[in-house]
């Protein structure tokens, strides 16, 4: 094993014929540009996950909302009918003496 990673080492330094430096200097550029990229990629993602969960909770909300407006209008509908009905009841006991009179 020792023997692979010493041609291992020794191609890789034959391969590069610039600088130490320069490399050193290039992949830490290239590692610091990506590191930035990824960053602020996980920044937006964040952002959007953070959105997604407010515009959910604001919809539970309104469902909710619009639910219990729906039961409230169900319940006065409710309501409307049986005073009509109880307007019409006395209505007709009105009419009725008065027919019955005839």
């Amino acid at each position: 094993m020792d023997a692979t990673a010493e041609l291992c080492t020794k191609t890789a330094r034959e391969d590069y014929t610039s600088r130490p430096g320069a490399l050193i200097w290039f992949f830490r550029k290239s590692r610091d540009g990506w590191k930035k990229k990824h960053q602020k990629l996980k920044a937006t993602v964040k952002g959007f996950k953070n959105q997604i969960a407010a515009v959910t909770k604001s919809r539970e909300q309104w469902r909710l909302k619009a639910e219990q407006a729906d039961e409230r209008i169900a319940a006065l509908e409710a309501e409307v009918a049986g005073l009509h009905a109880r307007v019409a009841d006395s209505i007709d006991k009105k009419k009725r003496p008065r027919e019955a009179l005839r």
